[in-house]
């Protein structure tokens, strides 16, 4: 079994930079099930065409409960210890993280313009590979702000649709952070379901350093919910931990030589591949102008014949 996910980003000490491949990544680990992980930045090379995506005897699923439903029935599941009052909660709070979270969480990385162009696509870019980069960030900031406009009525006032989505998110995180109370995990002393999927939400949030932190800044004034992200990462995703450590204690520095020049001479091949298939389908025409003809060459000619004779 193989899990192919979005790779993470140290800086943050993530092990990935996306909702759907933290929910997948925590259920393989709480579950104890050995699937092999693979970070990738491409999602063309998967099977689906998309990440995350989990292959096995069944086929490839993208769907967390599809991949759930699938380890369940090889033995390997985090819920085993839930009562049937405690499943169906797990149910309930999926969705009311997907109505009151999820909309904040993908306004604040792919539609609000300073997060979105200083951090998110900055970070697609310079992690998916040439030529894909040029167009899969822009076609999920465009996915995302048409959803967010299908919720509201008047979607170009953008006050109110930030101001509006703030505020269901910061009442679900206050309302996370009164059901996990003291507890290790949100039903006791083992991580579940549950946990894989609020984890995810919230490590993105918390980890993610976005121009408008007004989540960020929440969940830090929820100690338990902070506390919970930290201990979940430390023990279970160790590595990522002592990277983040490590990135933190090192100075900067560019890792991509001539980074510059490559970054043009990318856009100068994009642009001459772009336009040679113009040319080639018709859709652009060069004019050359009309042929020469030999009564453009007469003076020219004639001159020359001149100064011949002259000078003989």
């Amino acid at each position: 079994m193989e899990l192919i996910v979005w790779d993470g980003e140290a800086r943050y000490g993530l092990p990935s930079m996306d909702l759907k491949s933290l929910q997948m990544m925590a259920y393989i680990k709480f579950s104890g099930a050995p699937v092999t992980i693979i970070k990738s930045s491409n999602p063309f090379r998967s099977p689906t065409g998309r990440l995350p995506v989990f292959k096995c005897t069944d086929g490839a699923f993208s769907d967390f409960n599809q991949v759930a439903t699938f380890l369940r029935k090889q033995n390997f599941s985090c819920d085993y210890e839930l009562s049937p009052k405690q499943c169906s909660e797990v149910v309930a709070y999926e969705q009311l993280l997907l109505e009151k979270l999820y909309p904040a969480l993908v306004y604040l990385w792919w539609v609000e313009p300073k997060s979105y162009y200083d951090v998110i696509h900055k970070w697609y870019f310079s992690s998916m590979p040439f030529p894909h980069k040029l167009w899969y960030p822009r076609k999920y900031h465009q996915g995302y702000c048409d959803l967010i406009n299908s919720m509201f009525d008047d979607p170009d006032d953008n006050q109110l649709v930030e101001t509006e989505l703030h505020k269901q998110a910061q009442e679900c995180l206050t309302m996370l952070s009164n059901r996990l109370g003291d507890r290790e995990y949100f039903f006791g002393r083992s991580p579940s379901t549950l946990d894989a999927v609020i984890f995810s939400y919230l490590a993105l949030l918390l980890k993610v350093d976005l121009k408008v932190p007004v989540l960020q800044n929440h969940i830090k004034a929820c100690p338990n919910l902070s506390r919970y992200v930290s201990k979940t990462i430390q023990r279970f995703f160790p590595s990522e931990a002592h990277r983040s450590t490590d990135t933190r204690d090192s100075p900067p520095k560019d890792d991509v030589p001539n980074k510059g020049r490559n970054l043009l001479l990318s856009g100068l091949v994009a642009f001459s591949a772009m336009f040679g298939y113009a040319i080639a389908a018709g859709l652009v025409q060069v004019d050359m102008g009309e042929p020469p003809t030999e009564d453009d060459y007469d003076y020219e000619y004639d001159d020359y014949n001149d100064g011949e004779s002259g000078g003989s």
